[in-house]
């Protein structure tokens, strides 16, 4: 049997804002507040989508479950969701008219693996496939080794072990090179470039949200908060990495390597 990390106890105004990783890698969402009835206490768990995103339309969803004589009223998202595909109802899409979070679901703390930080942030890693099942995924067997730069590395024994460089060419196997802290992003070199290939407006609002000359180099904390803001631009996305200086590193042998998603899950 495998070790599990000694989780880190968190107070609730604490653990909000904390990142929610199923067991298959894939991030739930975030935790807005906890609710506690019966002596039991759940996470209430958020995803914020912003203007003219691709959700579920929850209005919609509700609508053609009540036509199959269901009660939702007492139902959140994620339910929804799984009564949906259970009576095979086809999910609406929409897009998201304003910038707002969404309740996507409760958790029962029986459903928390572990917690811990990294990267600025709390990580409450759950051994249930949630967001897989959420999204309509089959659970992996094998993960694929491929696209893992710049995902959080999450080990099942060790807790936040740091991001994926890549993957290192060792004698027969390959190994997960992490970087566990001390990265940077040389700032003042990604705004230069940005204002050298045109991206003028972009350069400039990234510059009045941090100074390139009074931060020419910032924490790799900020890396999420700044790919919210360039958004799916292939080539400014390919840029920031490029501008990602590494610290110290690890090895992570390939073989160790449980899960791939949108964080890479280990033993």
């Amino acid at each position: 049997m495998m070790n599990i990390k000694k989780s880190l106890y968190l107070l609730p105004e604490e653990i909000i804002g904390a990142l929610i990783v199923d067991s298959e890698g894939y991030i739930y969402g975030k935790v807005d507040n906890v609710r506690f009835e019966n002596g039991k206490a759940y996470l209430i768990a958020v995803i914020e989508v912003d203007v003219g995103e691709i959700v579920v339309d929850e209005i919609e969803l509700r609508k053609r479950l009540s036509a199959k004589n269901i009660d939702v009223s007492p139902l959140n998202l994620h339910e929804l969701i799984s009564l949906a595909r259970k009576h095979g109802i086809a999910i609406p899409k929409a897009r998201a008219e304003q910038k707002e979070k969404i309740k996507k679901g409760e958790i029962p703390i029986d459903e928390i693996l572990w917690i811990d930080k990294g990267m600025g942030n709390y990580i409450v890693l759950l051994p249930t496939p949630r967001e897989a099942k959420y999204r309509g995924l089959k659970e992996s067997d094998r993960p694929i080794l491929s696209n893992v730069e710049n995902k959080l590395v999450l080990s099942i024994s060790r807790g936040f072990l740091g991001t994926a460089v890549g993957l290192a060419i060792g004698p027969g196997e390959l190994a997960l090179r992490v970087s566990p802290s001390g990265s940077t992003i040389n700032w003042l070199r990604f705004t230069t470039e940005l204002r050298k290939r045109g991206y003028l407006k972009l350069e400039e609002k990234l510059s009045n949200v941090i100074n390139p000359y009074k931060n020419p180099r910032i924490s790799i904390d900020m890396l999420s908060e700044i790919e919210d803001i360039v958004g799916n631009n292939k080539e400014v996305n390919k840029l920031l990495k490029e501008c990602i200086e590494w610290g110290d590193y690890i090895h992570v042998s390939s073989s160790s390597i449980l899960k791939v998603g949108d964080v890479i899950i280990v033993e």
